[in-house]
């Protein structure tokens, strides 16, 4: 990601193993000042083959690793597919509105 904080505008999936290799902590230290973080949610493991409860404390956990300071958007870390349970959407969109307030 070296090179990225002096581009305008850039986004990329930030994806946990092994679908990515991105942790979020550490991006945010390096880079939370200078450009705004989206994601982490896993998108099979979590989003889509998760219980509500997974989906809730990887939101929790993702808002503790990047939330500090702002420029941090809770999502999944790449695109949900079409079968994601809408409960699973839900308990990220609670967990950002209540548990996000930052």
């Amino acid at each position: 990601m070296e090179g990225v904080s002096s581009l305008p505008f850039f986004e990329i999936p930030l994806e946990i193993p092994p679908m990515g290799n991105c942790n979020l902590k550490e991006i945010k230290k390096l880079y939370g000042n200078k450009l705004v973080l989206k994601g982490n949610l896993h998108t099979t493991n979590v989003m889509l083959h998760g219980s509500a409860k997974d989906v809730i404390d990887a939101s929790k956990k993702a808002i503790d690793a990047a939330a500090e300071g702002g420029r941090f958007i809770l999502s999944t870390g790449d695109q949900c597919g079409r079968d994601t349970p809408e409960e699973n959407l839900l308990a990220m969109i609670e967990t950002a509105g209540t548990y996000g307030r930052y």
